[in-house]
């Protein structure tokens, strides 16, 4: 196909790599792919929340699209905070940073990627970006200035590896306890640089991560994020009871919303057991207030690690909800998992995976609309082992323990 006739569109690319990943390679394999398996879910479940599609990327990048700016940042952000609180459970020599590029540009669409300048910029922006930080372009620059609460640093005109025109740099400041070291300074001598690192890499390992900046309330009733129910009062200290209040009152609005995907669960499941005490944050749910309802026929899944293969029919829903650092509560994303025939997808052990945004969208179906939405679910809870029928339990504080009543004697 000619450039004059191919397919063309105008969006948002955001490149993503893990910073060092052959040094942890090196030093514990196993280890790091185990790591990275689970940040590109976590990267990957940010990207979807945040209204992206994720096209492209191996090994330990990750290639995504954003029809918004605005929400490309938003998500870059969200994203780097969330890893910077995986990384502080981390020994300090397995942490696993990710550097991130966005641009805003046409791209040549064909049904396999994206393609053009537009793409490689991008690319190149991450490759400018230092360890947990971001960088844009100018014109992304543009798009955002006035509409995030966090000041943007100019890093001035780079040249970049096969782009005519050098190309305007910013930093997007605050996403990591980096201190002054946090932008890369292109200008100073590659000896003044790794001189340089390990100081600045000792600072941002004795720091707390930063909390994610407020939100405008005006800017979380957008599509993909519709539902702000009220706001809380110090949001940074919700204790297990606050959280399942806040859930008690939103729980039938949010199920309301789900609805209007047409999925047949979604008037039902908050009928079902619910395996949690109180919602609790999932670090592969964005670090979202999250809560577990499993469906009759999967009653085992409330033995939780001895719960072995869950049989067919069994279907497992977990909505989500969030509250952001000003205090405003928004639904989340819901996934379901059903499991399938025998023979229906070798790779999930039959699970169907299905995401719905909080407007009721359907995000993603395995096997169905927008599949390839998807597969990272796959990859996830394939890391949870055959014998855990690729599940993952309610951590152990929050659990619910159900006693059966044993059937009646026909003696």
């Amino acid at each position: 196909m000619s450039e004059s006739s191919a397919n063309r569109k105008l969006t948002t690319i955001l490149s993503a790599d893990a910073a060092g990943y052959s040094r942890l390679t090196g030093d514990d394999e196993e280890a790091t792919h185990a790591t990275l398996n689970a940040y590109r879910e976590l990267v990957q479940e940010l990207i979807g929340a945040y209204g992206g599609r994720v096209f492209g990327g191996a090994g330990d990048s990750v290639m995504a699209e954003f029809p918004s700016p605005v929400e490309a940042v938003r998500s870059a952000i969200a994203i780097q905070e969330a890893l910077a609180e995986r990384n502080a459970e981390l020994p300090p020599k397995r942490r696993m940073q990710f550097r991130i590029g966005i641009n805003l540009g046409d791209v040549i669409v064909e049904s396999h990627g994206l393609y053009g300048d537009s793409v490689n910029i991008a690319a190149r922006l991450q490759a400018l970006a230092a360890p947990g930080d971001i960088c844009i372009s100018e014109i992304v620059q543009q798009q955002v200035a006035n509409k995030l609460d966090r000041p943007l640093r100019p890093l001035g005109r780079h040249e970049v590896k096969n782009i005519a025109e050098p190309v305007s740099v910013f930093s997007v400041l605050g996403t990591t306890s980096v201190g002054a070291g946090k932008v890369r300074l292109l200008a100073l001598a590659l000896a003044l640089v790794v001189a340089a690192s390990g100081a600045i890499a000792w600072w941002w390992l004795q720091t707390e991560p930063r909390l994610p900046s407020p939100e405008p309330a005006a800017d979380v009733t957008e599509a993909a994020r519709p539902s702000r129910h009220f706001t809380v009062g110090n949001p940074a200290k919700l204790a297990a009871a606050d959280a399942l209040t806040i859930y008690d009152r939103i729980r039938e609005a949010m199920a309301e919303m789900y609805s209007r995907s047409g999925n047949t669960y979604m008037g039902q499941y908050q009928t079902w057991r619910r395996y949690n005490s109180a919602p609790y944050r999932s670090a592969t749910h964005g670090r979202r207030f999250v809560s577990n309802y499993a469906n009759p026929t999967a009653r085992a899944y409330g033995r939780f690690p001895s719960a072995g293969t869950l049989p067919v029919g069994s279907v497992l829903v977990k909505d989500s909800f969030e509250v952001t650092a000003r205090g405003d509560v928004v639904t989340g994303p819901l996934s379901i998992m059903e499991k399938m025939a025998p023979g229906f997808n070798a790779d999930s052990r039959d699970w169907r995976y299905t995401q719905i945004m909080p407007n009721g969208e359907i995000f993603g179906v395995t096997k169905g609309e927008n599949a390839d939405r998807v597969t990272f679910c796959i990859g996830c809870h394939r890391s949870a082992g055959d014998a855990n029928d690729h599940l993952y339990f309610v951590p152990k504080k929050y659990r619910r323990q159900f006693f059966e009543t044993p059937a009646p004697s026909t003696q």
